[in-house]
């Protein structure tokens, strides 16, 4: 049976854990990045103990070879999601397949895979020569302890079918609770996960009234966790400053948070719940109580994303006219105050001597997605790729009322709020507009049929009340009658024009016509 892949958007179940019984160090996890199988010609402890780990998934009444068998086998998890602590590939024929197997941790570093509906562990991409090796039994050891929530009979293998692009469901995966493993025969190579079967069944519309969890079990009540977060980001001092009983205060009835703020720890407290809280987190709430003095803390944005981890920030802060002092981040990508933030707010905010420095820095956002940002105003540094002022990335952002007096890369932003916003006033200046758009008889926004044979992306851009309210496609109309979109036939004053992309920013190359609705 094959389903289309699902990305995270339905609710991606992160899990992280130790091992079945046992817990991995950190030396262990850095061992287990080589990816490779190892075996050695002599007995090392590390050979006995990956054979014990084999014996300990081999049935009771099931005798093992005396020949050559020797499994494939790694610990796993190092990227941050240990639900799934181990795998093994334990052949079907009596040969050593120890060094012809390599296994990789994709969580976290493939987006498709760690995305996928009910996920739980580490996706595992296990890659070996189908000449060399015939396949075998593929085990994966789980620690029933860290499955948050999941039952274990409810886990169900996955496959992925590279060339026709789907998720193939292996419903003949065997659960052996005593040795806290799932197993499963492979023949074929490729990326091989446990999920939720029926968290992925029940996103496909089956309606189904188990939701493979623990009786009783509520996501909401169980302590947060900084081990996916710590994984992929610079945590800096927050887990240090963070108060959990100041975070348990805060935390309201419906699930989610009000953070009254007025201290560098409450602030602190704040930002690890938000980091250490999924996607589909409850509505956070952050207030200004006070100013706020950062100086002498390494500081981290709050909200981030990776490849497939949604940590995005989705809430409220309001700074009460309140002042953030002396905010130092170093290094990451997309940072700020806010990191990632996805539909959020961020008004009544001041930010003095800021210094912000990675890919995508900007002072209160490093990639803003239909962030709503007012009454702002930032003072400070900002260094790196597309280094900004109020934010770095604006993808459909609406900032009002907002001021920067940000240096970016060593050059004044000249009062913009973004690095590409100033490169584009400047592109705008080197290509002034030369297009006419004009009104007909009827009222209709008109424009020469063949420009868009010497533009790209030629748009309709409106503005209303000096607020951008649509970018429109403009490459095969060349007329457009206002009046049939509702988002521009509000009351208030329009105005529109054409734009297209020119030296790589999007830019007006017509006159503008002006409109108001009444």
């Amino acid at each position: 049976m094959k389903r289309t892949l699902v990305i995270a958007a339905c609710a991606a179940l992160m899990i992280s854990a130790a091992g079945c019984g046992r817990t991995a160090s950190s030396n262990d996890s850095k061992a287990a990045n080589s990816n490779k199988s190892s075996a050695a010609s002599e007995k090392t402890s590390e050979e006995n103990s990956i054979e014990q780990t084999e014996l300990a998934y081999e049935s009771k009444t099931e005798k093992k070879s005396d020949g050559n068998k020797k499994p494939a086998h790694q610990e796993i998890g190092y990227n941050g999601a240990k639900a799934v602590t181990d795998v093994l590939l334990i052949p079907d024929d009596d040969e050593d397949i120890s060094r012809d197997v390599d296994f990789t941790d994709m969580f976290g570093r493939h987006v498709l895979h760690t995305g996928v509906v009910g996920l739980v562990g580490a996706p595992i991409e296990v890659d070996f020569i189908s000449e060399e090796v015939s396949g075998g039994k593929l085990v994966f050891v789980y620690d029933p302890n860290e499955l948050k929530g999941v039952r274990p009979d409810a886990l169900m293998f996955m496959w992925y079918d590279e060339d026709n692009d789907n998720y193939v469901e292996l419903t003949d995966g065997v659960l052996n609770t005593e040795n806290c493993s799932m197993s499963i025969h492979i023949d074929k190579p490729g990326v091989y996960l446990l999920v939720n079967k029926f968290e992925w069944l029940n996103c496909w519309g089956a309606d189904l009234a188990d939701n493979g969890l623990e009786a009783g079990y509520d996501p909401s009540a169980q302590p947060l966790d900084d081990t996916i977060w710590s994984k992929n980001e610079d945590v800096g001092d927050i887990p240090s400053l963070k108060d959990d009983a100041y975070i348990a205060s805060c935390k309201q009835d419906y699930g989610g948070y009000v953070f009254n703020v007025s201290t560098p720890e409450q602030l602190a407290s704040a930002v690890y719940t938000a980091n250490c809280t999924p996607y589909e987190q409850p509505y956070f709430e952050v207030n200004l109580m006070n100013d706020i003095d950062l100086a002498g803390y390494k500081w981290t944005s709050m909200g981030w994303s990776g490849a497939g981890l949604d940590y995005e920030f989705t809430g409220d802060v309001n700074g009460n006219g309140h002042t953030i002092k002396n905010m130092t981040i170093n290094g990451g990508y997309h940072i700020g105050f806010i990191g990632c933030g996805d539909y959020c707010s961020i008004h009544d905010i001041n930010f003095e001597n800021a210094y912000v420095s990675g890919a995508n820095a900007g002072v209160i956002v490093g990639y803003a997605r239909w962030c709503y940002i007012w009454d702002c105003h930032v003072q400070g540094v900002t260094d790196g790729t597309e280094a900004g002022g109020v934010v770095s990335i604006d993808q459909s952002s609406d900032i009002t009322n907002c001021t920067a007096d940000v240096i970016a890369n060593g050059e004044s932003l000249d009062g913009y709020m973004t690095g590409r916003e100033r490169e584009a006033a400047i592109a705008a200046e080197q290509h002034p507009p030369k297009e006419k758009i004009w009104l007909d008889e009827k009222g209709r926004l008109c424009r020469e049929e063949t420009l868009s044979d010497s533009y790209t992306s030629l748009g309709w851009l409106f503005k209303r009340n000096g607020q951008q309210v649509l970018d429109r496609n403009a490459e095969n109309e060349t007329l457009l009658d206002w009046r049939d979109y509702d988002v521009i036939s509000y009351p208030g004053h329009y105005e529109v024009c054409l734009t297209a992309y020119v030296d790589g920013y999007e830019i007006p190359i017509s006159n503008t016509l002006e409109y108001n609705v009444e």
